[in-house]
């Protein structure tokens, strides 16, 4: 069991892990201490600050971010399956597809808007009890235990909290997932290729006919194709507003649009604001906690 922290200073830092081969349930967390960009394989993706990753093994991951440090890194071995069994995690659908990953990808899923700290405070606690120079006979007990408390939290009310817009589900295969995974992988490819994909060559990708993968759609987010796409383009939008640099005309471009104003039209019936002046009211707010009135 392993805690590092890793920053940007000037210089990326890469987590060059290897995957675990024991009977264990080797699991692996990433928390954003700041909002920062990751690079994952050849994906990027946004965190904001006390975002959680979890994956069965990261490989050669970049980080990029505003100030040091950046993400704490944990690294934990689960006995199996009996832990997980005892808190009930392994019932979960998402977490059992997560367990049962085939391939060598690098697959994860993002946690999102985890505003109490419950899984803050988890995590500080599973850093203390990591970093203890006496490791008795009840070490391994503890961590478990609080690993398995944090996935309780993190899968209470989860469809609220999985950003599945720049999580990486385990397949292509999704025929049969579990409902989360399905709904995540078609949500990971539209994401991977910022929206700007039809529906037959999604269809194409999953191997099914586009009729068939319309009423899928329909049946996982209770949306059309159009919309469930357009969805993933202000939602990614969003993010790029929030914690990058870019243009409005780089956003627009980077999301397939040929015309920015079509993109602002688009995204001013999304969120009913122009995407300025969201930049504009997030930096507001960001900086109002940073520097908060005195009494």
């Amino acid at each position: 069991m392993q805690v590092i922290y890793y920053d940007s200073n000037s210089v990326l830092k890469t987590l060059n892990l290897q995957q675990n081969k024991s009977k264990n349930f080797h699991i692996e967390f990433i928390e954003a201490l700041n909002p920062c960009k990751i690079l994952a394989g050849n994906t990027e993706f946004i965190l904001d600050q006390y975002d959680i990753v979890i994956s069965k093994h990261f490989q050669n991951v970049k980080v990029i971010g505003q100030t040091n440090p950046v993400i704490r890194w944990y690294a934990v071995e689960l006995k199996y399956p009996a832990p997980l069994n005892q808190y009930l995690v392994a019932d979960n659908a998402l977490i059992h597809d997560l367990m049962n990953i085939k391939n060598q990808k690098v697959n994860y899923i993002v946690f999102r808007n985890l505003d109490n700290q419950i899984c803050h405070s988890y995590l500080n606690s599973l850093e203390l009890i990591i970093n203890q120079s006496d490791h008795d006979q009840y070490f391994t007990f503890q961590a478990q235990g609080i690993t398995g408390l944090l996935f309780t939290e993190l899968l209470h009310k989860h469809r609220k909290k999985i950003g599945k817009s720049v999580s990486r589900f385990p397949s292509n295969d999704v025929k049969y997932a579990s409902r989360d995974s399905q709904s995540g992988a078609i949500m990971t490819y539209l994401a991977v290729n910022n929206g700007n994909v039809t529906l037959q060559q999604m269809a194409d990708h999953f191997g099914y006919q586009k009729n068939y993968l319309s009423r899928l759609c329909k049946k996982l987010f209770d949306l059309d194709f159009i919309h469930l796409r357009l969805n993933i383009r202000m939602n990614l939008a969003s993010e790029h507003l929030r914690l990058t640099n870019m243009s409005i005309n780089e956003i627009s471009s980077e999301l397939g649009y040929r015309e920015s104003s079509t993109f602002i039209q688009n995204f001013i019936k999304a969120k009913h604001m122009t995407p300025a002046s969201y930049r504009n009211l997030y930096q507001k707010q960001q900086s109002e906690n940073a520097h908060p009135e005195d009494p």
